[in-house]
């Protein structure tokens, strides 16, 4: 409690920033700052007992919880075909550094990087087409050339979405924001999220609709703004951003020229779709926290594609000779 009367009471303002001052330690607290003999360093103001230079903890306990299940499936099947699925659900949990020291139960989350659940199948399929095949399976030797002994191989990629935290305007009312998270209290599994089609225009997608009013003053569906002096329960990286697809394919075929001499033609096409991936939200991003729950419609504006850089459809054609 900060009482002007009283210089060594602790400011509302000051109560979690150290970067200047050891203001962990106003009212002297420490057996140093009740020595009469003691004189803070210049610079330290009235009731501070400190010095000027910054601090800084270095600790050993913001590791990254990891745990995960993987299940792999392969089938080598007839007509040249073979495939291997592997499917994985993964949690990781750490720990945001800017307020560990104080609160590490208030900064745990979900790890920024890591999608939860993932899905990646590969294989190769040899195109049924030429001499003793199903198709084609009498044709002459040129033609033969030409049509059989294609082989495909594509890779997939399905994975959900990455974590983001919600957060809300007037978070400055409750906490001091330059240094304690901010969450509203709510769950952010009951946000409605839906991703929109790309807007040419606007350059962005639509992914959720917040409320138009601030928190402080109303409510909106499940969510309200946090009491004063506390952080909120929604807690950190709770909500997911669109999900994560690709597929790449490669084509190739040989050429036998002599017995010792082969040639190999390969295709390979990255991205074959062309499907541009969706980011995260940009308004108010930080290293975790990337949605506003109070300021309207919120849209994706960067990621792959989408104000950022892309990752379109690219082909790419070799021939390797084999001796």
């Amino acid at each position: 409690h900060y009482d002007p009367t009283f210089p060594n009471s602790i400011s509302p303002t000051n109560g979690t920033g150290n970067s200047t001052f050891l203001s962990r330690y106003y009212g002297g607290t420490l057996p140093a700052c009740r020595d009469p003999n003691y004189t803070p360093q210049s610079g330290v103001p009235a009731g501070a007992c400190g010095w000027t230079n910054s601090i800084q903890f270095n600790g050993d306990d913001q590791d990254t919880h990891f745990d995960a299940l993987q299940i792999t499936m392969a089938k080598q099947l007839t007509h040249g075909l073979s495939a291997t699925i592997n499917y994985a659900w993964q949690r990781a949990y750490n720990w945001a550094s800017s307020y560990a020291t104080w609160d590490r139960t208030a900064v745990k989350g979900r790890d920024t990087s890591l999608r939860e659940q993932q899905l990646v199948g590969y294989g190769t399929y040899e195109l049924p087409f030429g001499k003793s095949r199903m198709v084609g399976g009498n044709v002459s030797t040129w033609v033969d050339e030409i049509i059989g002994h294609w082989q495909l191989s594509p890779i997939l990629n399905y994975s959900s979405g990455l974590p983001f935290t919600l957060t809300y305007s007037g978070c400055s009312s409750s906490v001091p924001t330059s240094s304690a998270p901010c969450y509203p209290n709510g769950r952010g599994s009951s946000l409605p999220l839906r991703l929109g089609s790309y807007n040419p225009t606007t350059h962005n997608r639509f992914f959720y609709q917040g409320a138009t009013v601030p928190l402080t003053t109303q409510p909106f569906s499940n969510f309200s703004a946090a009491p004063l002096d506390t952080i909120g329960n929604a807690g950190r990286n709770n909500v997911f951003g669109p999900h994560f697809f690709n597929m790449d394919l490669a084509v190739q075929k040989n050429f036998p020229i002599r017995e010792n001499l082969l040639a190999q033609f390969r295709m390979d096409a990255y991205n074959v779709f062309n499907h541009i991936n969706a980011g995260l939200l940009s308004t108010g991003c930080g290293p975790d926290t990337c949605g506003t729950i109070d300021q309207g419609a919120q849209f994706i504006s960067q990621g792959p594609g989408i104000g950022g850089y892309t990752n379109p459809r690219q082909l790419q054609l070799s021939v390797r000779f084999q001796f």
